[in-house]
């Protein structure tokens, strides 16, 4: 007989390599349930609260933390420990009265850089989409799921695929949106140069074979080009999030 529905179980050694685990330490680990982030681009919950932050030592620990309802994702609950952790997301721990945000690291996977109550309320999201849905509104689809109607009255011009929103959470309220553009603040989501940040000097848009690039602006003043699809708009003059160092997982 045939299986049925999606696997649950996922080995250590095909793990995605950017998860910080120990390989030959047992067999299996925990597996990304299908939700806002595709498993090589996300943390399950179980990695995050045991080999990431350290406040269990096994899945047994990983649920009584969760069950309680401690652990806030953007601003809700989550008590799955395979539910999906990304890029931008903010994780509040209600008892200890941690919060922090994932971002891009370098040489690829994620850190954590500690933020404030107030930081903690809003997050960015990568237009991925933008579509008319029954009704006759605008329908913008971000980096992590989400799917966000534009409220009545703004410009269907204003918000372009590539640009960032900046939204409250957990109401998903758009507070901004910060267009691609040359002089905005960008970090570098994937890619050789993943994890980098600078100010964006020029675009090239291509059609064909050929990738569209982005040129940036270290703040050391170094010059790179990576693939337009790579580049994460986090600010107009400046970066609107705390951005930290590149280096380590927490920061």
């Amino acid at each position: 007989m045939a299986r049925r529905g999606q696997k649950k179980h996922l080995k250590r050694l095909p793990a995605p390599r950017h998860w910080p685990i120990k390989r030959k330490h047992g067999k299996f680990t925990t597996r990304p349930i299908p939700g806002a982030h595709p498993k090589e681009e996300c943390l399950t919950l179980a990695i995050l609260l045991r080999e990431v932050l350290g406040h269990a030592k096994n899945m047994r620990e990983v649920r009584a933390i969760l069950s309680g309802g401690h652990v806030l994702i953007d601003g809700v609950p989550r008590k799955n420990p395979r539910f999906p952790v990304g890029l931008m997301d903010t994780i509040q721990l209600v008892g200890s009265g941690e919060r922090y945000r994932l971002l891009p690291k370098r040489k690829g996977g994620f850190r954590l850089v500690e933020i404030d109550e107030e930081a903690a309320s809003m997050k960015l999201g990568r237009i991925e989409k933008k579509m008319m849905v029954p009704g006759g509104r605008i329908q913008l689809s971000l980096h992590d799921g989400r799917n966000i109607h534009l409220p009545e009255g703004a410009k269907s011009s204003d918000y372009n695929t590539l640009d960032t929103l900046a939204i409250s959470v957990p109401e998903q309220e758009i507070l901004e949106s910060i267009p691609l553009e040359e002089g905005n603040y960008a970090v570098v989501s994937k890619g050789r140069n993943v994890g980098i940040e600078g100010k964006v000097l020029g675009i090239q848009r291509r059609l064909g074979t050929h990738t569209s690039t982005v040129t940036l602006q270290a703040p050391d003043g170094n010059r790179f080009e990576t693939a337009l699809d790579y580049v994460f708009i986090v600010g107009k003059d400046k970066s609107m999030i705390k951005l930290g160092s590149a280096g380590g997982m927490s920061e």
